[in-house]
């Protein structure tokens, strides 16, 4: 979760450098979503004297569960995730359990398994507005938002972003303030309100920058140059990628770098460029086959072949 992010701030999943417990992004879909790194959340505590100390355990298995989801060792995050809820459920650990749901559905969604990562998030929020966490809820609102829009139900996301930001106002300014106007940002681009769009990506690394959060704005400037991309403004969409990638690559955010690189693609596809084109393309290629994701790098070979940019 975004803790929230399977921290990460998602966005990727890395804890943030120099920031124990900082927030986290994941990247995914083109949406950005939050893995939960458990001590962020208080969730390490000693269990009680004379039993076993499940809690503990739960959470050395989520953190195994993180370092595996870093490496893209999916099914091995997967399990460990999994055997982490079963501990939490055995001693009804409601805050571990979320965590655990969340990181499950931050997976399914990375499988492209949506309604089964729609399921996980839902229940991560349900847990969440139980147990009053307001931090929570934003996050759970985000990323139930993220995977819905993601099935094309842009009118229940934006339902729900809506929600998430009245609670994001009421905490301080940081990466849930940011994640949350980047998500409502992609609702106004979704709708074509492209203006709309880049001034809340603007106002979201507005954010990002009085908290000096470096991951934020590397997942920002993405953002922002998609949309760039998108509205044929070519020179302002390349200086944000450029800006994204190179930070994504030092901060180690691989969904923000596969962004990164998807944008400087179809910017050298709209442009024309089939040196740049492979060669990014072929850097995309690279990433995905060593997160599994064929279905995706299919697409990239696809687009190379029919472009007639294939060496």
């Amino acid at each position: 979760m975004i803790p929230f992010c399977m921290r990460t701030g998602r966005p990727d999943l890395g804890k943030t450098k120099g920031k124990p417990g900082g927030f986290p992004f994941l990247k995914i879909f083109g949406w950005c979503l939050c893995l939960m790194w458990l001590p962020a959340l208080g969730c390490s505590g000693t269990a009680k004297s004379g039993l076993p100390n499940l809690r503990q355990e739960a959470v050395k298995l989520n953190d195994e569960g993180y370092q595996y989801y870093r490496e893209s060792r999916w099914r091995l995050a997967r399990n460990k995730f999994a055997e982490a809820l079963k501990l939490n459920r055995l001693i009804d650990h409601r805050p571990g359990m979320a965590a655990n749901l969340n990181n499950l559905g931050v997976l399914a969604q990375e499988e492209g398994n949506l309604k089964e990562a729609t399921g996980y998030f839902r229940e991560t929020l349900a847990l969440q507005r139980e147990i009053g966490n307001p931090a929570g809820v934003c996050e759970a609102l985000n990323n139930l938002g993220a995977v819905l829009a993601a099935q094309g139900h842009w009118n229940e996301a934006q339902i729900l972003y809506e929600e998430a930001l009245d609670y994001a106002r009421n905490l301080p300014p940081g990466p849930l303030l940011a994640l949350t106007l980047m998500h409502q940002g992609d609702v106004s681009r979704h709708q074509k309100n492209y203006q709309q769009a880049l001034h809340l990506y603007q106002n979201a690394l507005a954010v990002d920058l009085a908290g000096k959060d470096r991951a934020g704005q590397a997942v920002r400037w993405a953002r922002l140059g998609r949309t760039y991309l998108e509205v044929g403004h070519y020179s302002e969409a390349r200086r944000h990628l450029d800006m994204a990638l190179e930070e994504a690559r030092r901060q180690e955010l691989t969904g923000c770098i596969i962004d990164a690189l998807d944008g400087l693609f179809h910017l050298a596809l709209a442009q024309g460029n089939p040196g740049e084109a492979r060669l990014y393309g072929g850097r995309l290629l690279e990433l995905y086959r060593a997160r599994g994701q064929e279905r995706e790098g299919a697409k990239v070979e696809e687009l190379l072949k029919t472009r007639t940019l294939s060496p």
